[in-house]
């Protein structure tokens, strides 16, 4: 017996055509992308969500070839550096509630229009939360978890669990980190 259900594969397998049919990763280049995101960063910023000043959100957005595509004509915009031990000391984005994020988008811009072809976003919660982390990822085509028809998928405080989760563009998970999750002022027991 392998543990799964035949019919849990089966809807897996339609949860990931449905969400990856459904939402356009196409965008005009990178260089468009970086700059749609240095406004709602921006405009976070002004509205005082983001704790960041405006030269410290332009030194940490970067556009640069991609380092996970050794293939000429593949980019990255990131916020941040990656982090996967969530390490405060790691350059960051804060927000006004103590949470904190970071984020890489691979981008094929070998193709008219540039298509997204990746993501994770990774929100830290502050330490007084029974969670640490919310980790928002569509794996590049061809990995593991595609394998397993969950190509995108969060995680809810742990790197092990992965759930399904409708497709968001990476400007709707800055929405969703920027504005979109309240952290409240008591914490239920």
């Amino acid at each position: 017996m392998s543990g799964k259900n035949e019919t849990w594969e089966k809807m897996c397998v339609e949860i990931q055509r449905r969400s990856l049919d459904n939402i356009s990763l196409q965008i005009k280049s990178a260089k468009v992308l970086r700059a749609e995101i240095l406004k709602v960063l921006t405009t976070a910023s002004d509205e005082r969500f983001l704790k960041c000043k405006i030269h410290e959100i332009q030194s940490l957005l970067k556009l640069r070839e991609s380092s996970v595509m050794n293939t000429k004509g593949y980019s990255e915009v990131m916020g941040g550096e990656k982090n996967f031990r969530r390490d405060k000391n790691i350059a960051h984005f804060k927000l006004q509630n103590d949470c904190w994020f970071d984020f890489a988008i691979t981008i094929n811009e070998t193709t008219k229009p540039a298509q997204i072809i990746g993501f994770d976003f990774e929100l830290r919660f502050p330490e007084n939360l029974s969670t640490s982390f919310l980790r928002i990822d569509l794996n590049l085509p061809n990995h593991n978890n595609e394998l397993q028809n969950m190509r995108f998928h969060l995680h809810p405080g742990h790197d092990d669990i992965m759930i399904h989760s409708p497709l968001m563009s990476p400007i709707e998970i800055l929405h969703l980190f920027l504005y979109g999750i309240d952290i409240p002022d008591k914490i239920r027991a």
